[in-house]
C-alpha cells in the first residue's frame, strides 16, 4: 500500500529530525549558487518534477530563509506508479538520498525528481526480516517503509523455529542494482525509529536485521549500576 502522508505526518517529522543529525556528517557535492550574497536572507524554490508525482518537506513552494542555513530536504510521500530518483540544486544533481541536508548560502532551486516505477523484468521483490536477538520470544511490532518507493507494510508474525519467532515485511517492485532506504518503526521491544540501506542484488532480496533489546546502564556510583530495562 502507498505511505498515506497525511496519516504518517508525526512520523515525518520525527523521522526528520533523526535523519537530519545522521546527515550532518555527509559530504555533499558542490553546489554552484547562482550569486554569491551578502544579504541575511536568501530565496529557497523547491519544486516536484513531474507534477503530481510526489510531495517533498518542506512542502513545494518560494521560502525566504536566513542565509547560512541548513536546511534538511525530505521525501514525504510517493504516488503510486512512482519512485524517487535524486535531487536537483540550481540544476546540478545533488543526492539520491530521500533525506539529505543543505547549507544555504546564497539563492537555490531545489527539484525533487521522481521516475516511473519499472515494471520490466528486472523488478524484484524484498523480504524484511527483523528478530530480538536477545529475546527469541518476543515477536517485533511495528512496520516498515521502503521510502523511495512510498510503501509500508505491517509487520507479520513468523515461526522460525520453536520459542523463536520472527516479524516480515514483504515489499514488491524493487528495482535490481537500486539501493533503498528501509526505515523500521518498532512498536515494542527497543520502541523508535530505524534507518537502514539495501541494495537489490537479484530478483529475491532478502534483508535480515537483528536487533538487541539489551539493558541501559546508568551510572549509579563508582561500583554500581542502575540497571533500567528497555
Amino acid at each position: 500500500m502507498n505511505l498515506k502522508f497525511e496519516t504518517r505526518l508525526p512520523i515525518v517529522v520525527i523521522l526528520g529530525l533523526m535523519v537530519a543529525t545522521t546527515c550532518l556528517g555527509e559530504v555533499e557535492p558542490f553546489v554552484p549558487w547562482f550569486s554569491s550574497t551578502s544579504e541575511e536572507y536568501i530565496t529557497l524554490t523547491i519544486t516536484v518534477t513531474p507534477p503530481g508525482s510526489g510531495f517533498t518537506f518542506p512542502p513545494p513552494g518560494v521560502y525566504r530563509v536566513k542565509r547560512g542555513t541548513v536546511v534538511t530536504l525530505q521525501i514525504a510521500y510517493v504516488h503510486s506508479g512512482f519512485e524517487f530518483d535524486h535531487w536537483q540544486v540550481n540544476f546540478i544533481s545533488y543526492s539520491s538520498s530521500p533525506f539529505t541536508t543543505l547549507a544555504l548560502e546564497g539563492d537555490a532551486n531545489v527539484t525533487a525528481f521522481f521516475v516511473e516505477a519499472p515494471t520490466s523484468e528486472e523488478v524484484g521483490y524484498l523480504i524484511v526480516d527483523l528478530a530480538f536477538y536477545d529475546r527469541p520470544t518476543l515477536v517485533p511490532k511495528g512496520f516498515v517503509i521502503v521510502w523511495e518507493l512510498g510503501l509500508n507494510e505491517t509487520l507479520v508474525e513468523v515461526p522460525i523455529a520453536p520459542n523463536q519467532w520472527h516479524s516480515q515485511a514483504v515489499f514488491t517492485g524493487v528495482r535490481i542494482g537500486r539501493t533503498y532506504t528501509v526505515v523500521v518503526i518498532l512498536e515494542n521491544g527497543i520502541r523508535g525509529i530505524y534507518i537502514n540501506y539495501w541494495t537489490a542484488y537479484s530478483k529475491a532480496n532478502y534483508m535480515h536485521w537483528g536487533f538487541t533489546t539489551g539493558y541501559m546502564r546508568l551510572p549509579k556510583t563508582e561500583t554500581g549500576y542502575i540497571i533500567i530495562e528497555d
